[in-house]
């Protein structure tokens, strides 16, 4: 990381702070207002969720919450890598497949029909027998 980068990623965490106390003091706020009317159902909890859920992408996405790849491995770049030497792989492998299923072919196919001949011959065999009992 060189030093643009770095002063960039560390705008975008002062940038995330600053989010964080806005939530936080508006959350409060809401707290506040929930209390003084008089309680009843508590509904800053709709606000804090939501705007909570968007804060915890935004510090995933800044590298904030890393133990997360853990239990989400699809979402690092390691897995991202991972993936498309595997599908490489896997489109390589049917070239070849295909080559070798030619040649198993080739050899069912003329391994096959001596058996076919000798069937034929078989079943001719015993049309005579069964011709000679008859008579």
């Amino acid at each position: 990381m060189n030093e643009h980068q770095a002063r960039l990623h560390v705008k975008k965490l002062r940038r995330f702070y600053t989010d964080i106390l806005i939530y936080t003091v508006v959350n409060l706020g809401l707290i506040l207002i929930w209390a003084i009317s008089g309680g009843g159902t508590f509904w800053p909890i709709w606000v804090i969720v939501g705007w909570g859920i968007g804060l915890g992408v935004h510090a995933f996405s800044l590298g904030l919450l890393p133990q997360i790849d853990v239990m989400v491995p699809f979402l690092t770049t390691e897995w991202e890598e991972q993936e498309v030497r595997r599908l490489m792989k896997e489109e390589k492998k049917p070239k070849e497949e295909k080559k070798t299923k030619a040649a198993e072919v080739k050899i069912e196919v003329t391994t096959a029909k001596p058996v076919v001949k000798e069937k034929k011959k078989a079943a001719s065999s015993q049309k005579k027998v069964s011709g000679k009992t008859k008579s």
